[in-house]
């Protein structure tokens, strides 16, 4: 059975977060992580910080080998990092031990993860591994569910709401009723983070349900 962790990493313990400085209302959303066979490239979104500072203090993290700007919308810049493996603390731990992230946010005092792994042995390895590299997570909370067991379906509250949404206003009609703007727009987000929730949300949907596999 599946088992999927909640916890919190205080802001000053990762290079990420500390690279969005003490600046009121800057905060970080992490949108997917892309392990290679030696590192790890995280993209995420960073939100009410000046983006060249922030590159400028991610450079000077001994976890983050580049850091470079992928686009920039009003308020919100999306960033790729190539991580140093030897230095790299919590998402290169979720990624080495193959842990589904569920959603990640990060404000100017913690960061907050849910993470979803195939079992509790791999929930285990990577607390292990995270005590080893010296990585203080809080742990909020243990949920342990087979496909079919979990009320949510896995859905973090976020991409719930953006496919409840999306679906209310006619986004998945044909023809659409809503485009991705519109319910960006109802939201309070960008396109751009709308579409990499409705991305996760359907992946996770289709993974809950026994949809993955392709037909005989």
């Amino acid at each position: 059975m599946s088992t999927r962790i909640e916890f919190t990493v205080p802001t000053s313990a990762c290079a990420l977060g500390r690279s969005l400085g003490g600046e009121p209302g800057a905060r970080l959303e992490l949108d997917r992580i892309v392990p290679t066979d030696d590192t790890v490239m995280p993209f995420f979104w960073v939100w009410n910080r000046d983006p060249e500072l922030f590159a400028a203090a991610a450079r000077d993290e001994r976890a983050i080998d580049e850091i470079s700007i992928v686009e920039r919308v009003e308020g919100g810049t999306l960033f790729a990092a190539r991580w140093n493996h030897e230095e790299a603390g919590t998402l290169f731990a979720i990624a080495r031990s193959e842990g589904a992230l569920l959603d990640a946010r990060a404000t100017t005092e913690r960061w907050r993860f849910e993470v979803r792994f195939v079992d509790r042995a791999a929930a285990g390895a990577f607390r292990t591994f995270c005590a080893e590299r010296g990585v203080p997570l809080s742990i909020e909370r243990v949920t342990t569910a087979s496909p079919r067991e979990d009320d949510r379906y896995g859905l973090t509250d976020e991409q719930r709401e953006a496919l409840a949404v999306a679906y209310q206003r006619g986004y998945f009609e044909e023809p659409r009723r809503a485009t991705l703007e519109d319910v960006a727009r109802e939201i309070g987000i960008t396109p751009r983070a709308l579409a990499g929730r409705l991305r996760r949300g359907q992946a996770t949907l289709l993974e809950r349900t026994d949809l993955t596999a392709l037909p005989a």
